[in-house]
């Protein structure tokens, strides 16, 4: 069994429960990540307080917590070969990464190798925060030399 943190009612943080999960292996083109860390947005209240809002993006009752994680590949399908076990990742799901172990599949985006000068703490920032701000950059129309 895992830990993961979930709610299965929209609302307040005090919704959240630990809750046990079974331990899954990953398919064929999945990874298994053990999650040491999980990076917090407005994103993960809002979706949580809002039951209009969730359809949007995919939320499904019971919903695992948060979206932003890093952590460690501990196991890999057979069909991956852009990661392997022991390196270490970071990245985003809508399937909610306050848990201990998470299966991503590598045909979607949002999972990334953890650059070596980076710690997990940082890392676990970045997916939702930085995919925010390059989208403002680039509708800024923001280039290269431009001083603030």
């Amino acid at each position: 069994m895992v830990k993961a943190l979930q709610y299965k009612t929209f609302g307040k943080p005090d919704v959240l429960q630990l809750v046990d999960l079974p331990l899954v292996h990953p398919k064929a083109d999945e990874v298994s990540i053990k999650v040491s860390h999980v990076g917090l947005n407005p994103m993960d209240w809002a979706i949580m307080g809002n039951p209009e809002v969730a359809p949007n993006f995919g939320v499904k009752l019971p919903q695992t917590f948060a979206y932003d994680f890093a952590g460690i590949i501990d196991e890999i399908g057979p069909e991956v070969t852009d990661f392997k076990v022991g390196d270490h990742v970071f990245g985003t799901t809508m399937r909610g990464a306050a848990t201990e172990q998470l299966i991503f599949s590598t045909k979607e985006r949002g999972l990334f190798h953890r650059p070596d000068f980076l710690e997990d703490d940082v890392a676990s920032t970045l997916a939702v925060a930085g995919h925010t701000a390059a989208v403002a950059l680039r509708k800024a129309h923001v280039t290269a030399g431009i001083l603030f």
